[in-house]
């Protein structure tokens, strides 16, 4: 097996802890600092959902882009540096509009990056032989730290706080963008030497294994879209601390890592289709119980189901994407997952407004249905995928 370019994992792993500190702040305060500048439940519920549609029609483009562009370090850098730039103009905006229109098209670059880091990360697994889980829990180590952190800080600061945290966190994923490593040239060269005619990446559709995988696997991360939108603003009304509803965040980033950390040796034991599979079922159970488990310690259990709803998932799903799709269109298949994650994402944040508005915290159980989808699908299309 080829060596790996210097330090290859070790500059992964920093990707990931540098770009999931924009998660650990945005996804838990993010909501809460639009609801402390004046917008509705169905306003912070569009905020969140619009830019997630008009990333949908980017993503296959950017994927495609990124296996196209002249590294995957450089794709995600032209990603990454202009949503931190754009950031800075929602702090003197005011109003709907004008928040929409500056958070949305930073989140939207911020996001367009995971196809080709992703990717990057998925060549270290095929062609070094690295492990996926060991360098993607700094991410989810990084989450932690940045919800627990913001958290207290919150507690004792103002809630505009949150914009400077958010645009630090954004600051330095772009600044761990320029450490990603690049594929040797020569390994390049004799890629694109023995590489046929580059196919559409819609071609990949063609595989019904492959299309039922990522819906399924859409729908589960579908499924927190009440939680990340209305979950702090919950718990702020029902009384929990700062530093409390950072906990319950950070308690299923805690089983998530568990998660990433032991998924070689797990998915020696269970196949990567089993752990959507488990993941699935989890968010099931999560959401059922979300309204009925308001005590600190039952909450804590029940957000612990997050290491599953989401660690299993995803897990599960980049191994199945490294196994079922050429390498040569890694970050075109990246892009499609992010497409379909994307819509259905935004779907049901766009139907997470007006439910939490007319249901508050029963509306939670909404969240079962797409959950209940996934299952369907994956039972459907079993005989499809290569498991």
């Amino acid at each position: 097996m080829t060596g790996a370019p210097r330090d290859f994992a070790l500059r992964m792993r920093l990707f990931y802890a540098g770009y999931f500190l924009v998660g650990g702040v945005f996804v838990p305060f993010f909501p809460v600092w639009l609801q402390s500048r004046g917008l509705t439940d169905v306003e912070i519920a569009s905020v969140i959902a619009i830019p997630g549609l008009i990333r949908v029609l980017l993503t296959p483009l950017a994927g495609i882009y990124a296996d196209r562009a002249p590294n995957r370090r450089f794709a995600t850098i032209t990603f990454t540096v202009p949503a931190a730039v754009i950031f800075l103009f929602a702090w003197p905006a005011v109003g709907f509009w004008p928040l929409l229109i500056a958070t949305g098209l930073s989140f939207m670059l911020w996001g367009l990056a995971v196809p080709p880091a992703e990717a990057l990360a998925l060549t270290g697994v095929r062609r070094f032989g690295l492990d996926y889980g060991r360098m993607r829990l700094t991410g989810s180590v990084a989450f932690i730290v940045a919800n627990l952190g913001c958290g207290a800080m919150i507690g004792v600061l103002p809630n505009e706080s949150i914009f400077w945290f958010i645009f630090a966190a954004l600051i330095a994923a772009a600044f761990v963008s320029f450490t990603l490593p690049v594929t040797p040239p020569d390994i390049r060269a004799l890629d694109d030497a023995v590489k046929p005619d580059m196919r559409p990446s819609w071609k990949v559709l063609g595989n019904v294994g492959f299309l039922a995988v990522l819906s399924a696997s859409a729908l589960v991360q579908a499924s927190h879209a009440m939680l990340y939108s209305f979950g702090s603003i919950q718990w702020r009304l029902e009384g929990f601390s700062g530093i409390e509803i950072g906990a319950f965040w950070a308690v299923g980033i805690v089983v998530e890592v568990a998660i990433f950390m032991w998924s070689t040796v797990m998915l020696r034991r269970i196949s990567p289709y089993g752990l959507v599979i488990v993941g699935t079922l989890a968010a099931i159970v999560r959401w059922g119980a979300f309204p009925y488990d308001q005590v600190f310690p039952a909450q804590l259990v029940t957000q612990g189901l997050h290491g599953l709803t989401f660690g299993a998932t995803y897990v599960g799903t980049q191994h199945l994407i490294a196994r079922m799709v050429p390498d040569k269109m890694t970050a075109s298949a990246q892009g499609i997952y992010a497409m379909i994650t994307g819509v259905l994402m935004a779907i049901a944040t766009v139907v997470a407004g007006p439910l939490y508005h007319s249901y508050g915290l029963h509306g939670f159980l909404f969240m079962i249905a797409p959950a209940l989808a996934a299952l369907a699908i994956l039972i459907f299309a079993r005989r499809f995928v290569e498991r």
